[in-house]
């Protein structure tokens, strides 16, 4: 097949693409840039860290509400709104970048425009492909997404280095241009269903319930954070979404279809599997720099090339677990990766300082390996699971639930490390062995959480090859 025919056939997946893989790459490429801002703006490091904030909080928020808008505007229109905010504020940000409210404003839209666009983009490809290549989708996909992630830091700090702010905003404008040009002509128009009633206290409520626990877990999470302030924040999310889902409750079409976790049990299983897995990753990445620096003694810029492994190996077997999926049923990979992940995780709480950074790379390579045949093939499995008209709505509601999780899980492992320090601290032990005490029991506790999904694949697969067997005896009988 000719380049030429090979984008035309994949034009959709193209289009889609160009726009997610920007989007991630900026942002990851944002996240290690706190120090600069500080000294371009002459700021604190607590104001310039809602640089990072805010795009975080604000595509939180969106991602709850953009069943809705895929409600009254289609799923074309929607992703394409996002992509225009995402170039156009981009456009602003290159333009006035020297201004920090400016930039301020622009993370704010572009996390608008995340929430409407990752929720939406597997949706996208899953319409425009077939049930048997989906899973091939899901690996080019999470490629993609796994590696952005990778070269964004580098990205940002070169940007930083040989050019300035403004030229990291203007990368994004060529991909969301093209991208936005293809999406517009290669992706079909859905028409809007209108099913959803705008209640704007049910609006208020879930944006007030996910903000305040977002901004609750921020505050415990910071060092010098005012714990009190932290939790009633924590208790008026909780508060919010309570009255939210009471709310929600008594109506026919919720502006939230949470519903769909109790009518297939596949999609709740691969949900459950998922919001585990993204706490584990996102706990790793807390737990494992301050091992390499603060245990091993290893260099800032060493710790950082100690993830590129896991990126390299996570987007090579994303590709394979995803063609796995679409040749057969049964899903042990998926078993195998998790079991990888774990494996890599209880070994970094036994590692000692003068460990060879041959193994930690293994241990890195290791996990890679697991998160790329466990982590995106359980959503592809979950969304499979999910009737056509429900996509959108699975995916949104996934995506929340996962990044509310993953936010949980890295608060709880930021206030225990510091609590159980302090206490061994106060026992009489060395502070640097009571740190390492700390960072190897979370070890042990992510291994072990990471394990307990194993009967969970189990009993997915199980329900899935059930639900096969059923369709294919309904299709003989009719």
């Amino acid at each position: 097949m000719s380049v030429a025919a090979f984008l035309k056939k994949h034009s959709v997946l193209l289009a889609v693409l160009l726009g997610a893989f920007a989007l991630v790459l900026t942002n990851s490429a944002f996240n290690i840039l706190l120090p600069s801002f500080v000294r371009l703006y002459g700021i604190s490091t607590a104001t310039g860290g809602w640089i990072i904030t805010l795009y975080i909080l604000a595509m939180t928020i969106t991602m709850p509400l953009t069943a809705l808008v895929v409600d009254r505007f289609g799923k074309k229109r929607t992703y394409i709104a996002g992509l225009g905010l995402y170039g156009l504020f981009s456009l602003f940000g290159g333009l006035f970048c020297q201004y920090l409210p400016v930039v301020l404003a622009v993370r704010v839209m572009h996390g608008v425009a995340a929430g409407l666009m990752i929720p939406l983009s597997l949706v996208l490809l899953f319409d425009h492909y077939g049930i048997q290549v989906r899973g091939r989708v899901i690996g080019a996909w999470g490629m993609l997404l796994t590696i952005a992630p990778a070269i964004g830091p580098t990205l940002g700090g070169a940007v930083m280095q040989f050019g300035g702010l403004r030229y990291l905003f203007w990368i994004n404008v060529p991909f969301a241009a093209i991208s936005l040009l293809l999406c517009c002509t290669q992706i079909k128009r859905y028409a809007p269903a209108c099913r959803k009633t705008i209640d704007l206290q049910g609006i208020m409520l879930v944006v007030l319930g996910i903000a305040s626990l977002s901004l609750g877990i921020q505050r415990v999470s910071e060092p010098a954070g005012s714990k009190g302030t932290a939790f009633l924040l924590l208790l008026l999310g909780a508060a919010a979404l309570a009255w939210f889902v009471r709310k929600e409750n008594a109506k026919e079409e919720p502006l939230i279809r949470y519903k769909l976790l109790r009518r297939n049990s596949i999609f709740s299983i691969s949900l459950l599997i998922s919001a585990v897995q993204d706490s584990v990753m996102f706990g790793v990445i807390f737990v494992l720099p301050l091992i390499f620096q603060e245990v091993l003694q290893l260099s800032p810029s060493l710790t950082g090339a100690m993830f590129i492994p896991t990126a390299v190996l996570t987007s090579l077997f994303v590709w394979l677990g995803g063609r796995w999926i679409d040749a057969g049923k049964s899903l042990r990979f998926i078993a195998y990766g998790i079991g990888f992940i774990a494996i890599s995780i209880f070994s970094f709480a036994f590692v000692s300082e003068g460990v060879p950074i041959a193994l930690l790379l293994i241990l890195m390579a290791l996990r890679g390996v697991g998160n790329g045949l466990s982590d995106m093939t359980v959503t592809a499995i979950g969304l499979n699971a999910l009737p056509e008209e429900d996509l959108h709505e699975g995916s949104a509601l996934s995506s929340t639930i996962q990044r509310l999780a993953s936010s949980f899980a890295v608060m709880l492992l930021a206030v225990y490390f510091e609590l159980r320090t302090q206490l061994l601290i106060g026992a009489g032990e060395l502070a640097e062995q009571a740190r390492w005490t700390a960072l190897r029991e979370e070890c042990f506790a992510l291994g072990v959480l990471m394990a307990l999904t194993l009967p969970l694949v189990k009993l997915m697969n199980r329900k899935k090859v059930n639900d096969v067997v059923r369709n294919e005896g309904k299709t003989a009988s009719g």
